[in-house]
């Protein structure tokens, strides 16, 4: 049906052909009527109905379309970066200091619930003891992430896979955070 003209070409995603519907309705409306003659420009449209390549600046990143809601310009807003003259370096740099003013945002602000539960899973080994990540619920790379900025945590990487975390150092600082929480929190669940 693609090929006699009936359907627009297929969009491919992983491999598989999808059509989509607004595609194939504007493509069915475009059909002549009975009694007219068959549509002369079916090859036209096919060619029209092409999706095209992103374009990309000078780091190949892609650039976005510009409008206020496109999800990519404004991730690219929040960073400083121009895809259409900056590159890899300055992509990094720019994650690298976006990165830093996240941490530096962290100290001030409330202990989520997750923190507040793993202070409390570490307070039990007590300051300064190395424990297995596997022996602390609810204590993801973010919470290790936020508690490490807020300065109650220390990490210890795993031997054999440097990236990962194989145990967890609650500091004297966040061993006076959950005692602080304690006392606040007496009889109530943290």
């Amino acid at each position: 049906m693609v090929t006699e003209g009936a359907l627009p070409p297929p969009r491919t995603w992983h491999s598989r052909k999808l059509w989509l519907v607004a595609e194939v309705e504007a493509h069915m409306n475009e059909w002549p009527v009975d009694g007219e003659e068959r549509f002369k420009r079916v090859d036209a449209i096919l060619e029209h109905r092409q999706p095209e390549e992103p374009q990309t600046g000078a780091g190949g990143y892609p650039i976005p379309s510009g409008g206020k809601d496109d999800p990519l310009q404004s991730f690219y807003d929040r960073l400083g970066f121009d895809p259409r003259t900056m590159g890899r370096a300055e992509m990094a740099e720019l994650q690298k200091a976006a990165d830093e003013r996240w941490k530096a945002s962290i100290p001030g602000t409330p202990l989520q619930k997750l923190e507040r539960q793993a202070l409390q899973q570490l307070a039990a080994y007590g300051a300064n003891v190395p424990v297995n990540t596997k022996e602390i619920k609810n204590c993801g790379p973010n919470t290790q992430e936020r508690l490490k900025a807020r300065g109650y945590l220390d990490t210890v990487a795993h031997q054999k896979y440097p990236d990962a975390t194989e145990a967890l150092i609650l500091t004297d600082a966040g061993y006076a955070a959950f005692e602080s929480l304690d006392k606040r929190h007496t009889g109530k669940r943290l």
